[in-house]
């Protein structure tokens, strides 16, 4: 069947006039393109209409499960009546998943649709069952979670499963010693693990500085950051045969003598570390004297090696013994920190104090790194197995309530599914095998905060949204610690059990930040507290108690950046804000108009839903503060992450926090005009207020514009805009520049979050 039969057949069964959509089918072939990409730019025009028409955005989503059928089966017919998890997945979704994730034979040619995809990961994880629950329970219990997209496990579970080699873990942390066979070492661990569509972080603190003396040969070191590009190139080289970019995090702690290179290290002009994030490893030390005008001293790890092994809080007790090479301001550091992230967005900090304060394991060890976004803290060669929640499904709109018993059901699913992925899962590395298995880390994370703000009708940027942040993630606390506690009681508690924290009675997230330093409790409103008042007791005593018994994981929770699989989950992403209510998405194949759900849906009911009024907040930066015609209850409800001040995204963080287990990995959106000094005041606060990092990324610091001198051609920018600013694969946001007006655009694999995280 030829591309115009094919439309006029789905379309016209489906219950659609075909005419429209053929029309533009035959300008399309009329250009010489061949059918497979008129379909695709079909497709995309159609998304461009459902801004207006939202019948438009269901065609589009039609022809493409039909034809991920038709190449599937041989037969698009059964598009017609979606099964599982097709009826809920969006056109962009079905997009991702063709690209990405649904198997293909050796010829390139797909083999499964959405709905077997979820069938393959299910019953693949649910192999570990063999208790009460057994296999065929599992099974069904694991399809209904996941096929319901109110949950989706990270990335490569979705991918590998049931596949030649089942990597299903999201990120590892591998070590690096101070010699070339390590370093060489970690090399081939990491293409397998790149390989496999996982990501990598490392802590590049045992390397001696640049210049140091090389006793082997009599040479000179070339130092961390030179090294640092072997890990790049390796990245680029291994992803090209991959699905995904290839995400890494380059670590260096504070007191190493490089520290001042490595934090400018992405300072200047694009094209160097690409496949990194940085961060700076910073002690408690540190801060204080940065903060009080004091002196640090940086050191050779090579003349002390009780730096990189020390398992003291305090990094002075291990420099006591050894000569410096090199004094500064401690000042001086946290301004060059500062002053680069204000310019790129790296480096990032991590507070490795407050990390190991919170270490589940320090018999094991102490925690010198993380995983690519810095949401994971891991012992060497230990990996990240993560999973997000998707907490919009779980509200109630029209009575602004949240169903708590639902959602702490499937918290709890959730955790045995990511215990499980733990047993059936291959590892590249016996050393990462024995250290998975030993401590059995997961990492169960939310997504759709902001969706779930926005029904509830609670504006981000208030002492209510913290307060409800704060009762959600200590309710999934509850219950995924709970569920561990039971996996223990079923199989057995994880190897380094004994002589945790969790043996001694105390939770990971143990000791906490008060919450009236995050928000203020007298400042929250009837309204939000009547949300939580329906919230199921929480015994945290008789959970502690059943904990010092046995609990199945070391760690239970994370917030993770929810990148593709907010997209999957048609959630807003992780913990964000939204980044715009309308926004111009590019693809290969075409662009469209993004409209916020909410703020579509009282466009409609007001009757202002127009193209003027679309482009008119695209144009004025995608938020609508700035609207004289909309509602302030409209305004308060909807605000974008660069409408919210920093301070509000910090104490978001926090709030979480308080609850993680692990990290929170979260995006401080700063407006263009903000200061060096605004990036110095997020960090000191973020560490104040109990976070174990912080990333800022200031709006254009990264910027890409096109110019053209007609206001007209915005509209013709909806049908073929020029490429996107990206630095190699890293999905970022740019501007688009068309005379006096300007719209944001994104990659279409943007999720609205992180702008250089893509897990």
């Amino acid at each position: 069947m030829d591309a115009r039969g094919f439309v006029e057949s789905v379309l016209g069964e489906a219950g659609f006039d075909p005419a429209p959509a053929l029309g533009v089918l035959e300008e399309l072939l009329s250009q010489g393109l061949g059918g497979e990409e008129a379909l695709d730019r079909l497709e995309a025009e159609l998304s461009s209409w459902a801004a207006l028409e939202p019948r438009w955005g269901r065609a589009a989503r039609l022809l493409q499960l039909a034809r991920i059928y038709l190449e599937a089966r041989g037969d698009w017919r059964p598009a017609l009546r979606p099964r599982g998890v097709e009826e809920r997945l969006s056109w962009q979704a079905l997009r991702l998943l063709r690209a990405r994730y649904l198997l293909r034979d050796p010829g390139g040619r797909l083999r499964e649709t959405p709905d077997a995809m979820i069938v393959r990961v299910s019953s693949y994880v649910a192999q570990a069952e063999h208790g009460w629950m057994g296999y065929e329970r599992a099974f069904r219990e694991f399809y209904r979670l996941l096929s319901s997209l109110r949950f989706v496990p990270n990335s490569p579970t979705l991918m590998n499963s049931a596949t030649r080699y089942p990597q299903l873990a999201a990120c590892f942390v591998v070590p690096l010693g101070d010699d070339m066979d390590s370093i060489m070492d970690a090399l081939r661990v990491s293409a397998w693990l790149f390989k496999s569509g996982a990501g990598a972080g490392y802590d590049f603190s045992p390397l001696r500085p640049r210049g140091a003396p090389i006793a082997g040969t009599g040479g000179r070191s070339s130092g961390p950051v030179s090294f640092m590009r072997l890990f790049d190139t390796l990245a680029d080289v291994v992803k090209e045969g991959g699905k995904r970019r290839a995400a890494m995090m380059g670590i260096l702690h504070d007191w190493h003598a490089d520290v001042l290179e490595f934090a400018r290290a992405k300072c200047g002009a694009g094209g160097v570390l690409e496949n990194f994030n940085i961060s700076v490893a910073i002690h408690d030390s540190f801060m204080r004297r940065a903060l009080g005008g004091g002196e640090w001293r940086l050191y050779d790890p090579s003349t002390c090696p009780g730096l990189v092994a020390s398992l003291s809080e305090e990094v002075e007790e291990a420099q006591g013994s050894c000569r410096a090479s090199r004094v500064i301001g401690a000042a001086e550091l946290l301004d060059a920190i500062a002053e680069c992230a204000w310019r790129s967005g790296d480096p990032g900090v991590v507070f490795i104090d407050t990390i190991n304060r919170h270490n589940a394991t320090p018999v094991l060890g102490r925690i010198h790194s993380t995983n690519p976004c810095g949401e994971t803290p891991l012992l060497d060669w230990e990996a990240c197995n993560l999973g997000s929640i998707n907490l919009a499904r779980y509200v109630d709109e029209v009575n602004r309530e949240i169903r708590w018993e639902e959602l702490g059901r499937d918290v709890e699913l959730a955790v045995r599914f990511l215990d499980d992925v733990i047993e059936v899962s291959w590892y590249p590395d016996k050393r990462i095998a024995e250290a998975v298995r030993r401590t059995r880390k997961v990492g169960l994370g939310v997504m759709g905060w902001a969706d779930t703000l926005a029904a509830l009708g609670i504006p981000y940027d208030s002492h209510d949204a913290l307060y409800l942040a704060d009762k959600v993630m200590e309710f999934i606390a509850y219950h995924a610690r709970k569920a561990s506690n039971e996996l223990a009681s079923e199989k057995g508690p994880y190897p380094a059990f004994q002589g945790s924290i969790h043996s001694l009675g105390r939770f990971n997230f143990e000791p906490q930040v008060p919450a009236r330093e995050i928000y203020d409790p007298s400042r929250v409103s009837g309204e939000a507290r009547a949300i939580v008042a329906d919230r199921p007791a929480l015994d945290w005593e008789l959970l502690r108690s059943e904990m010092k018994r046995g609990t199945r994981n070391a760690t239970v929770t994370t917030i993770a950046p929810t990148g593709s699989i907010s997209i999957i989950a048609g959630a807003s992403a992780s913990i964000e804000p939204y980044f715009a209510l309308v926004y111009l998405r590019r693809s290969d194949v075409g662009s469209w108009i993004e409209v916020n759900r909410f703020l579509r849906r009282w466009l409609e009911d007001n009757g202002m839903l127009s193209e003027e009024v679309l482009l008119e907040i695209a144009e004025k930066g995608g938020g609508i503060r700035w609207a004289p015609w909309a509602p302030e209850e409209l305004k308060r409800r909807l605000p974008t992450a660069l409408e919210i001040g920093w301070e509000w995204h910090v104490r978001m963080q926090a709030a979480f926090q308080r609850w993680t287990d692990n990290a929170v990995s979260k995006t401080v959106n700063l407006p263009a005009r903000a200061t060096v000094a605004d990036v110095r005041e997020t960090i000191i606060l973020a560490w104040r207020l109990g976070c174990k990092g912080v990333t800022v990324y200031r709006d254009r610091s990264r910027e890409g514009q096109v110019v053209s001198s007609h206001v007209e051609e915005i509209r013709e920018a909806l049908r073929s805009p020029p490429p996107p600013a990206r630095a190699k694969d890293k999905r970022i946001y740019t501007w688009l520049r068309i005379g006096d007006k300007q719209l944001m655009m994104v990659h279409e694999d943007y999720s609205g979050g992180c702008p250089t995280c893509d897990l």
